[in-house]
């Protein structure tokens, strides 16, 4: 396959894309406690969740004008040029004692990596046919799940080289793409086209449509901004460090496994909504039990709930690709990831200010998984199966 150099390096980026997602996830207990001297472990959650919060709003404003500009100058000029901006900021995060300054790099991180995963998705499917591309785009999601792995273990070590890790990988990953295949659909648009207009996903004929996607992906943000505190909340006895480590592995493990079956029921069905569905079951029947996991359940429910992360992430993305026009796609994926990132600082906001009441989050958390079951399952029903829409056509 004449692709197969830019399809692995792609996926040597998103594997750097979801480390870095991982990385503070991973190791902020004992980060926060060493570089900034924070003890009481509700402080640490809630500087977490501060810190967090400005990561995702990086993301957001990055996912959006780096959506812009790969559907103005190219897909392969973006997710290349964007992982400098990375790099340089997870290698100064090492050096700083200033959590103010540490916000604000981890802001510019998240800048850097917020179109990585939409607009490599984009690609794939611009660059392969329907049955490949999901094949592809679900290996891409696994190389993530590996640099989240990764991470996870190096977490376990020292915080400081994770980090380091991150952004010398970064700065390899930049020279390595200096010679991969930019998508022929985007480059046979002519030039008269208008590409990159924001205002088209919020014109009146798409509004609803954009609505309805980014509500389909609410569940799985729900879900990463959560799971991270539900330690503080089980029976458990065992440290918050070593708990948050057994979710993640077992989280990423059921990633794996999701990701595969995503591959065969997708590609047997050519029906996106029997996926989507199935997910949304899971989520409502485990997501609320987290009150009764033991000790040495921990590892067991991570990975139940890793079945809601793997596949679903990419069954949407490929929804979504296939939902606007070649001068629109990059834009609209990356925004759409961007809107659903958002929602983290709004759930966040919402955790924190429960966090100091056990009952009023465990209660709360309940209400909120019943909720959006009920919206998404609603969406489900009136969502279309694109699986066999074509991808050449344009947005006017």
């Amino acid at each position: 396959m004449i692709y197969r150099r830019t399809l692995f390096i792609i996926c040597i980026g998103y594997f750097i894309d979801f480390y870095d997602l991982t990385i503070f996830s991973a190791s902020y207990v004992s980060l926060l406690k060493e570089q900034f001297n924070l003890i009481n472990t509700v402080d640490i959650q809630s500087t977490y969740l501060l810190i967090n919060n400005y990561y995702t709003a990086g993301i957001v404003i990055g996912g959006i004008l780096f959506g812009i500009l790969s559907d103005k100058f190219g897909r392969i000029a973006m997710i290349r040029y964007s992982i400098l901006l990375y790099s340089f900021s997870i290698i100064l995060s090492i050096f700083t004692h200033s959590l103010p300054i540490f916000i604000f790099l981890r802001f510019i991180s998240g800048i850097g990596l917020s179109a990585e995963f939409a607009t490599s998705s984009v690609l794939i499917a611009e660059l392969l046919p329907t049955n490949l591309a999901n094949r592809y785009t679900n290996l891409l999601y696994l190389c993530g799940v590996l640099g989240g792995m990764t991470a996870t273990y190096m977490s376990g070590i020292s915080w400081k080289l994770m980090f380091l890790f991150g952004g010398v990988a970064g700065l390899l990953l930049y020279i390595l793409r200096s010679k991969i295949y930019e998508s022929l659909l985007f480059k046979n648009l002519t030039t008269h086209i208008n590409r990159g207009q924001l205002s088209l996903l919020f014109h009146k004929n798409n509004i609803l449509k954009l609505i309805n996607l980014l509500l389909l992906i609410t569940p799985f943000y729900f879900l990463i901004s959560i799971m991270f505190l539900y330690p503080k909340f089980m029976p458990i006895t065992i440290d918050l460090s070593v708990a948050i480590r057994k979710i993640l592995f077992g989280f990423f493990i059921g990633n794996i496994i999701s990701v595969g079956f995503a591959t065969i029921l997708i590609n047997k069905f050519k029906n996106y909504k029997l996926f989507l569905l199935f997910n949304m079951l899971i989520f409502v029947l485990i997501m609320p039990v987290f009150i009764f996991i033991s000790d040495k359940y921990v590892f067991f429910y991570a990975c139940i709930l890793g079945l809601l992360g793997g596949g679903l992430p990419t069954v949407w993305v490929q929804l979504v690709v296939k939902s606007y026009g070649t001068n629109l796609r990059a834009t609209a994926t990356a925004s759409l990831t961007a809107f659903g990132r958002m929602t983290c600082i709004i759930f966040n906001l919402l955790f924190q200010s429960w966090l100091t009441n056990p009952n009023i989050f465990i209660k709360n958390a309940i209400i909120m998984i019943c909720l959006l079951t009920m919206i998404v399952c609603l969406v489900i029903y009136y969502t279309k199966n694109n699986y066999n829409k074509e991808l050449n056509f344009i947005e006017n």
